[in-house]
């Protein structure tokens, strides 16, 4: 399943976020896979999406950075995905 981990984070975490990130990469846990990764132009913040069907790994790799930044995980979905659901209430 996709989602969609969004952070953002205080100025005054910023120094500290930033090398947290640096040191290990920010990569998610096993059972967890990055698809893509986008960062704010002004440093406040950015999104990933990832993919897994592991909500442990999840609730971890959230529980690395939450002390830090606020995370909003949010279940998306693709168009092919979306299409075949639209046409029983739209069709």
């Amino acid at each position: 399943m996709l989602f969609k981990l969004a952070w953002t984070h205080t100025p005054e975490a910023r120094d500290t976020t930033i090398k947290q990130f640096m040191a290990t990469g920010g990569m998610p846990p096993k059972g967890v896979s990055l698809l893509s990764r986008y960062h704010n132009l002004d440093g406040t913040g950015g999104f990933a999406i990832l993919d897994t069907t592991d909500s442990a790994a999840l609730a971890d790799y959230a529980l690395d950075w939450n002390g830090l930044i606020k995370i909003e995980i949010t279940a998306i979905m693709d168009d092919e995905t979306i299409s075949s659901v639209l046409p029983k209430h739209f069709g």
